[in-house]
């Protein structure tokens, strides 16, 4: 029975070359020599009576008949690798990886990680600050926490924040705002983070002329450096009162209008439901919704 399996080894080289589109980094990830990939993807290619690769350039391509194996063989790794999560649960004490963005993870995770720690110190709880959304079924990732309204539908997934964008700036600047009209904003230094403007659509949004043409306006590439900006006491951004609440409740920062434009701000939680950490991901989980819901 399964006589065509006799060469395990090989189907792992197989996929690692396929996927890194090199038998050299397949033999560095497989800690093997390039000549031992070589030698067990050719002894693959007699037994089945047909070429895999191919060579193009520096990459090592796949032939038809390679594509089709390497779609089989990683599904069937990823079969092997679900069974063995299912039976191999983590206890609850142990390391936890989350990855996020920068500014997620300074404004709302880091000023409150030492509640978590001090509730659960058995949990080694890390931190990794990222734009991408690594494959949390494989690596050290165990949860992602994202910006946006992308669907992740290989993840379960949870609404961390769904708020609208609102006015924020310091204290001193918002003394010389006028309480009762908005339209003042415009005399004011607007900070932008996004590539498409928000300004234009908030004040669309409550009834005043949108052109900012004849405004100063700053754009910056995040949200962290216009907090920095603001805080320093330079201009009004548009940022989520939860994603703020931390400078918010020092009083660092205010909300000189309740107006809030949507859609606005959104974090997702996402996690593989398979994960042998699950227990700690769903504690983590359950900790962090409570926290935000109390902002």
């Amino acid at each position: 029975m399964y006589k065509e399996l006799l060469n395990i080894s090989g189907f792992r080289m197989v996929e690692a070359a396929a996927r890194l589109q090199s038998y050299s980094k397949a033999a560095e990830e497989l800690n093997v020599t390039q000549a031992a990939v070589s030698q067990q993807i050719r002894k693959i290619e007699a037994q089945i009576g047909c070429k895999l690769f191919y060579r193009q350039g520096r990459c090592m391509q796949l032939t038809y008949q390679g594509a089709v194996l390497t779609e089989a063989i990683q599904n069937g790794f990823e079969l092997i690798v679900e069974g063995l999560k299912k039976i191999q649960y983590e206890p609850l004490p142990g390391k936890l990886t989350i990855t996020t963005t920068q500014s997620f993870a300074s404004l709302v995770l880091v000023p409150r990680m030492w509640k978590f720690s001090s509730a659960y110190p058995d949990i080694d709880l890390r931190i990794v600050t990222s734009k991408e959304v690594e494959d949390l079924r494989q690596g050290e990732i165990d949860i992602a926490i994202r910006y946006g309204y992308s669907e992740y539908p290989d993840y379960h997934c949870e609404v961390l924040i769904n708020d609208p964008i609102v006015p924020l700036c310091s204290p001193a600047v918002a003394e010389v705002l006028d309480k009762s009209s908005p339209v003042s904003l415009k005399q004011s230094w607007l900070i932008d983070y996004s590539g498409v403007s928000y300004w234009p659509k908030w004040f669309e949004h409550i009834g005043i002329d949108p052109d900012i043409s004849a405004c100063q306006v700053l754009k910056v590439n995040n949200i962290d450096v216009a907090m920095s900006a603001v805080l320093a006491g330079h201009g009004v951004c548009l940022g989520s009162a939860k994603q703020a609440a931390h400078y918010l409740n020092e009083g660092m920062l205010v909300q000189p209008y309740e107006f809030g434009l949507m859609p606005g701000t959104q974090y997702r939680l996402m996690y593989d439901p398979q994960s042998p950490r699950l227990k700690r991901i769903e504690l983590f989980s359950q900790w962090l919704h409570k926290e935000i819901e109390s902002l």
